[in-house]
């Protein structure tokens, strides 16, 4: 059977994913680990996303150039690269060295992979391949965070990384003989939708910095500063994933968009109440993760859906994203700012947790707009 556009996106999700989950989410707490403030730390986070946001137009030629598959795949050896210098972040030079290098290669990475995957997918059907992917993500989930765990306990940062970083390249072999979306120079995006969408990338970016970034931290404090606890966590708290992710894409692609908002948001406000509550105390903040693991692929998928076909509506996907995408950035870096400041000031997590649920409104309220619009053009 020949691979189409999705089956190698399928595949690269899979090995991207054990690339997230073993080694992306340790690396505020990889950063503790190396004598860095909980405070700091996040705060150097808040620096890459920022970076991120200056760097984006760098994407733009490189695409014109060489096509969305070449952004996607230079920015997989770009974050690789990043991966090999973490190790050896100590002094105030090498840090600000790694923010920009893994700014530069997640914004190639990250503005690419939902560009293309915009660009490859099929319309009527975005809600189960969206789920698809964040099955396959939270079917990863269960093995990966122990397999970086272990890593980066047993065999050591340097060797534990330099593995990550390999899976890392690995990752862009499904996508190799992919097509190639080109981006035509006179291409520009509809101003209304990207105007709609980066409201809701904001809003998102923020609710993401305080369940995930600024919960993450937490939770690795709470459990100890122990890669092989906090990767353990994260294993079991993915074994419920994938069906939440599955029921969610049925919802959508069934004429249900706004009963999949109901479901999953509500669902996310209160574990994001729960976790606010619960992480002082290792076995409370445990169930909280495994609540908020169920949540996070039906979260993704309620959002990503309309906005994958948001990006199609606008003619011009690429620059959908990099307009949207930066609002995720200034949302995210928002919620670790605010968190290092909290925390700096002696406050603990549970204002910054719940922050996100002001988020969770904003993005609730931008995609039902969303459904309403589509259902009049369709009425």
């Amino acid at each position: 059977m020949q691979l189409t556009a999705i089956h190698r996106i399928y595949a690269h999700t899979g090995l991207q994913s054990f690339v997230e989950a073993s080694g992306g989410l340790f690396v505020v707490g990889f950063l503790v680990k190396q004598g860095l403030s909980p405070a700091l730390a996040l705060a150097s986070f808040a620096l890459v996303l920022i970076s991120r946001f200056a760097l984006r137009a760098a994407v733009l030629p490189i695409a014109h150039a060489h096509g969305l598959r070449a952004v996607l795949l230079l920015g997989c050896g770009v974050r690789a690269a990043s991966f090999l210098m973490l190790p050896f972040v100590e002094g105030t030079g090498l840090l600000l060295a790694y923010i920009l290098v893994s700014g530069l290669g997640s914004v190639l990475y990250w503005t690419g992979y939902h560009a293309y995957v915009s660009a490859a997918g099929d319309n009527a059907a975005l809600g189960r391949q969206v789920s698809i992917q964040q099955a396959t993500t939270a079917a990863v989930g269960i093995v990966a965070p122990v397999a970086g765990g272990f890593l980066l306990s047993g065999a050591g940062p340097v060797i534990g990384f330099a593995v990550i970083a390999t899976m890392q390249l690995l990752a862009g072999l499904p996508l190799a003989g992919a097509p190639n979306p080109a981006i035509p120079r006179e291409s520009r995006a509809n101003p209304a939708i990207v105007s709609a969408g980066r409201r809701i990338y904001f809003a998102e970016g923020l609710q993401s910095g305080c369940s995930v970034v600024v919960w993450n931290l937490a939770l690795f404090v709470t459990l100890g500063q122990s890669f092989e606890n906090f990767g353990g966590a994260l294993a079991l708290a993915g074994l419920g994933a994938a069906a939440g992710s599955l029921i969610i894409g049925r919802l959508i692609d069934g004429g249900r968009g706004t009963h999949s908002l109901a479901l999953a948001y509500g669902l996310g406000a209160a574990v994001l109440v729960l976790k606010a509550l619960a992480w002082t105390s290792p076995l409370p903040a445990l169930v909280a993760t495994a609540l908020g693991a169920l949540a996070a692929p039906m979260l993704a998928t309620a959002m990503l859906s309309p906005l994958y076909a948001m990006a199609q509506r606008s003619q011009c996907t690429l620059r959908f994203n990099m307009a949207t995408e930066g609002g995720w950035d200034l949302g995210c870096s928002t919620a670790a700012l605010v968190a290092a400041a909290l925390l700096a000031t002696g406050f603990g997590y549970s204002m910054s947790i719940l922050l996100g649920l002001l988020a969770i409104a904003g993005i609730a309220w931008g995609l039902t707009q969303w459904y309403r619009a589509e259902q009049a053009l369709t009425a």
